[in-house]
């Protein structure tokens, strides 16, 4: 008979513990896994489904002797949970985000069997999971992610195709739990992970005042210079553009007129070097804000403390959109500078100018609710 374990529901933490004691007569519905020798024993806590992973087929390298298949690709697998227990979750988190795969979703860790371990935030979350696996779309966004030249390398392998796969008693399970979940906001320091997510980005809310330091800077230099800019691009813009549509089209016009005359461009390569440091910015907030963000459960977060993160969110989600060289510039708007360009040139220039001040503007809201989102918690207040 297969072992069965007892899962206690903590009184301090509220949390759900799981005791390897062989119990014959009571096991919880939740671990009724095991339904044939292909499935890995994978220990389902409340609220938490498996995301199955396993090596369909692999192609060993050049210099490694194969003898059984079954034997190689035991290997592989074993090689497998070996490298994914070593990916930054929060990252994979947002590689998932990216795709529109893991909204609401909290991945746990990977788990023996190559089972990644994840829970819900909302229903909506479970079953948006569950689609993706009916449509048959998981498979691929995984084998996307997940197989690179770190893990061909880690098994030894030239080629590999993964398969993903849920079972459909743990996704009903999941679903009637979170149903009934209670509602009592639950202490951050119950969620190891979690806690983990919260004091990185603590952490990196250290370097954020040089940083502000550094684009205020880069504002005020291009708004002293802005005359002398938007002169620039009269001259270098052809004759009768009214719109500027994109970063595309004036980062075109502008390699074209440096073709003809080397120098006067001052004033636009400061612009030039002003997007890039805020486009970097973004690029490393949402490392190491906006990915382990997403990784602590709602759960632990009070009403405030969700407006907060979704501001967090926004804000990054608009300026990356907007910094992108085929983004609408028409949708990039400074309130503040609207008077800095004359009305029959708003098209033109109104847009493109706006992009700095907003930058900095969403950069500072990012800064202040990062640090109201993470003083709520009252283990970080301590």
């Amino acid at each position: 008979m297969l072992p069965r374990y007892s899962v206690k529901k903590c009184q301090d933490c509220h949390v759900f513990h799981c005791y390897g004691v062989l119990m014959e007569d009571t096991m919880t519905e939740s671990f009724n896994q095991f339904k044939d020798d292909s499935r890995p024993a994978f220990i389902r806590l409340p609220y938490t489904v498996g995301i199955y992973l396993d090596a369909l087929d692999a192609r060993p390298d050049k210099d490694i002797n194969v003898g059984s298949h079954h034997a190689f690709m035991m290997e592989v697998m074993d090689q497998m949970f070996q490298h994914f227990k070593t990916l930054d979750l929060s990252q994979l988190k947002g590689h998932l985000l990216a795709r529109r795969a893991a909204e609401g979703m909290i991945l746990e860790g990977f788990r023996s069997g190559c089972v990644l371990a994840v829970t819900f935030d909302t229903l909506d979350a479970v079953d948006n999971l569950w689609t993706l696996y009916i449509k048959g779309k998981l498979t691929p966004i995984f084998q996307d992610l997940l197989v690179d030249q770190a893990l061909l390398k880690a098994t030894k392998t030239v080629k590999i195709s993964l398969r993903s796969k849920l079972w459909e008693d743990e996704y009903k399970s999941c679903l009637n739990e979170i149903t009934t979940r209670s509602t009592v906001r639950q202490r951050l320091s119950s969620f190891e992970n979690d806690f983990k997510m919260v004091c990185r980005i603590k952490q990196s809310q250290q370097n954020m005042p040089g940083i502000i330091a550094k684009a205020r800077e880069h504002e005020s230099q291009f708004e002293r210079n802005l005359g002398e800019f938007m002169l620039t691009l009269k001259r270098t813009l052809p004759p009768n553009m009214t719109v500027l549509k994109n970063l595309k089209e004036f980062s075109t016009n502008i390699r074209v007129a440096k073709g003809i005359k080397k120098t006067g461009f001052e004033s636009v390569d400061q612009f030039l070097k002003a997007l890039e440091f805020f486009r970097q910015t973004f690029a490393e907030i949402e490392k190491q804000t906006i990915n382990p963000l997403c990784q602590v459960r709602a759960v632990c977060e009070h009403e405030k403390q969700v407006e907060f993160k979704k501001q967090i969110r926004d804000s990054w989600a608009e300026m990356t959109s907007l910094l992108k060289q085929d983004s609408d510039l028409s949708q990039a708007k400074y309130k503040d500078w609207e008077r800095k360009v004359l009305k029959m040139e708003h098209a033109l220039f109104f847009g493109l100018i706006s992009l700095i001040p907003l930058s900095l503007d969403r950069l500072t809201t990012i800064d202040v609710s990062t640090d109201e989102y993470i003083m709520a918690f009252p283990e970080m207040a301590e």
